[in-house]
């Protein structure tokens, strides 16, 4: 590793090229030739690796959204309290009603983001386990967020 954490350049050392027509001369059980024309390859031409350090970067990153709409919820919420504190509860019901759905639907659009992430680390060749159990995980918790949205507004209803 280098200084800055990175892998070093790996220098793959020449093999022998062998050219022409050949053919095996092994008809017992000793050690095997080829024939051919045998070239060396010249080993100043060595090609360097270069580490290439990918990153996902969506055009629509949900992610971003997800934190305005949880944002936006938890104002909401914020502002039903200091509006309709000792008045009445049905403010501080729709305030509690309204942040739950936005956490749902940010983490909903969470969700959506950790899809297009794993698309694309399939994509690349890499793992995708942990964005396909971050997106699990998003999905349980917006369910459970939904359900007390709704158990909010039904109580309120009522």
């Amino acid at each position: 590793m280098d200084s800055q954490g990175k892998p070093e350049p790996i220098f793959i050392p020449a093999q022998q090229i062998i050219q022409g027509d050949v053919e095996n001369t092994n008809t017992e059980k000793g050690p095997q030739v080829i024939q051919g024309d045998v070239h060396n390859t010249n080993t100043e031409q060595q090609q360097q690796i270069i580490y290439v350090e990918l990153k996902y970067k969506p055009e629509q990153n949900y992610r971003r959204w997800s934190y305005a709409v949880i944002v936006l919820g938890g104002l909401i919420y914020f502002v039903s309290i200091f509006t309709f504190a000792g008045s009445n509860s049905y403010g501080f019901f729709l305030g509690n009603t309204v942040c739950c759905l936005s956490f749902s639907a940010g983490l909903f659009l969470d969700a959506a983001f950790y899809k297009g992430k794993s698309d694309w680390q399939v994509a690349t060749g890499q793992s995708n386990t942990s964005s396909n159990m971050g997106m699990v995980i998003d999905i349980i918790l917006g369910i459970i967020a939904l359900w007390i949205a709704i158990l909010g507004l039904v109580s309120f209803l009522e």
